[in-house]
C-alpha cells in the first residue's frame, strides 16, 4: 500500500489516507457531504459519538421519528436550527441521519422531513430550555411509549481517545 501523508481532521485527530483504494472512493452525495462539512465534526463521520455529552447518531437517530415531539426537537436543536444550510439542504441530511446513519431505528412508515416542516420547525429554535432536559424527557416518551431502546438515554460510548 502507498500511504499519503496524514491528513488533520477537524477533531484534530491524524488519519493516514490510502491511496490505492481511491479508485473504490466515492464523491458523497449532497446529504452526506453536508453532514460531513456541518455535523461530522462532533457526531463522527459514521454517527458514532465517542463523547460523553454529544449523542450517537448511528443506529438511534431515526427512533426519534416515532413521536411528533421527537421529529420536531432534531429540526429545533440550535445547530441544526441556526444551521447556514438551506430548508431543503438540511431536510436532507436529517433524512441522512435518521434512515441512513440511524441503521433502521426509524419506525416503519416513517415520512422523510421535507423542505416546509424543516423550515417550520427550525424557526422555533431550542433555546429558551435546558436541553439536557428537554432531551431527557423527549427520550423517556420515545421509550415509555414507542419502545425506543433504553440506550437512548446515553450519549457517545465514551471513549474517545481509547478506540
Amino acid at each position: 500500500m502507498r500511504w499519503a501523508a496524514p491528513v488533520l481532521c477537524s477533531l484534530g485527530a491524524l488519519y493516514a489516507v490510502d491511496l490505492s483504494a481511491q479508485e473504490a472512493l466515492r464523491p458523497f452525495a449532497p446529504p452526506q457531504n453536508d453532514y460531513v462539512l456541518a455535523c461530522a465534526g462532533c457526531h463522527g463521520l459514521d454517527g458514532a459519538s465517542h463523547s460523553k455529552v454529544v449523542p450517537r447518531l448511528k443506529g438511534r437517530a431515526g427512533y426519534y421519528l416515532a413521536d411528533p415531539e421527537g421529529r420536531a426537537y432534531l429540526s429545533r436543536l440550535p445547530n441544526v436550527a441556526f444551521s447556514t444550510l438551506s430548508d431543503a439542504q438540511l431536510a436532507a441530511v436529517l433524512n441522512y441521519v435518521v434512515f441512513d446513519l440511524g441503521e433502521g431505528s426509524a419506525p416503519a412508515g416513517a415520512k422523510p422531513f421535507v423542505m416546509a416542516e424543516v423550515g417550520k420547525w427550525r424557526r422555533q429554535p431550542l433555546t429558551e430550555v435546558t436541553l439536557s432536559q428537554y432531551r431527557q424527557r423527549v427520550v423517556e416518551t420515545l421509550i415509555d411509549e414507542y419502545h425506543a431502546p433504553a440506550e437512548l438515554r446515553t450519549y457517545g460510548d465514551g471513549q474517545y481517545g481509547n478506540n
